[in-house]
């Protein structure tokens, strides 16, 4: 983002000391996530914990990313995850720590987070950052932005009642959600229908029903819908 004004780790746990880029050294303190407890919270046993079908992750391994603040590099290749689920950045200490050996970014407005080639931004719901989200960033345009939210829903586990049922494990199942973000925040969702989309486009609906066709768009394709935003901005 253009302006990324703050972030700020609280300091709960302290972990090892990364080196950057320029060979300068930084403490990254986060809070500690304890997995005993993420395993109580479904209310599972660890054998069925490490069975649920689907994952919460964007990314089920830590991927070496960025974090940036006010249009700068804060912190330079760090062991990165987001946990859809819980919607958090997770960090973790080394490449050798051990799998439970993480944290977990204190939410912070406008923390700007890379992954690859997934960029991820916080923002707060209302001014609370506790109810507050983590959005990835798929496009930058002169007018609306394109974020998109993904969700992951929980399914618990469920066991046959008879010989002809079959036990089913728990389970995630991830959803997206995507939203057009004006330049002084205001949100609109785009939903999955033509009419509907059009109908958020008003402005300009003649010219976007006219594109949808001549491209032969599927909004249920992300990069259509890149397309159909990037447009949607060249008219304004």
């Amino acid at each position: 983002m253009k302006k990324i004004i703050s972030l700020i780790i609280l300091s709960v746990m302290s972990l090892p000391l990364f080196s950057q880029a320029n060979n300068a050294a930084y403490n990254l303190n986060t809070r500690q996530i304890d997995i005993a407890e993420k395993r109580a919270a479904f209310g599972l046993t660890e054998e069925e914990f490490n069975n649920i079908a689907g994952s919460p992750y964007a990314n089920e391994l830590f991927i070496t990313g960025n974090i940036y603040k006010n249009d700068k590099e804060l912190f330079k290749d760090v062991l990165l995850r987001y946990n859809i689920f819980a919607d958090e950045i997770e960090v973790k200490t080394s490449e050798n720590a051990s799998d439970d050996s993480y944290g977990a970014l204190i939410k912070e407005p406008n923390t700007l987070v890379k992954i690859l080639n997934d960029i991820y931004i916080f923002v707060p719901f209302e001014g609370s950052n506790e109810n507050g989200h983590y959005f990835s960033i798929l496009a930058e345009e002169s007018n609306f932005d394109l974020y998109k939210k993904t969700e992951v829903s929980y399914s618990a586990p469920s066991y046959a009642k008879t010989s002809y049922d079959r036990d089913k494990p728990a389970s995630f199942t991830q959803k997206s959600i995507y939203y057009m973000v004006s330049k002084d925040g205001r949100f609109y969702e785009l939903p999955n229908s033509k009419s509907k989309i059009i109908k958020v486009m008003n402005k300009k609906k003649d010219q976007v029903k006219a594109y949808i066709k001549t491209a032969s768009l599927d909004f249920k394709k992300e990069n259509d819908l890149i397309k159909l935003v990037k447009y949607y901005n060249s008219l304004l």
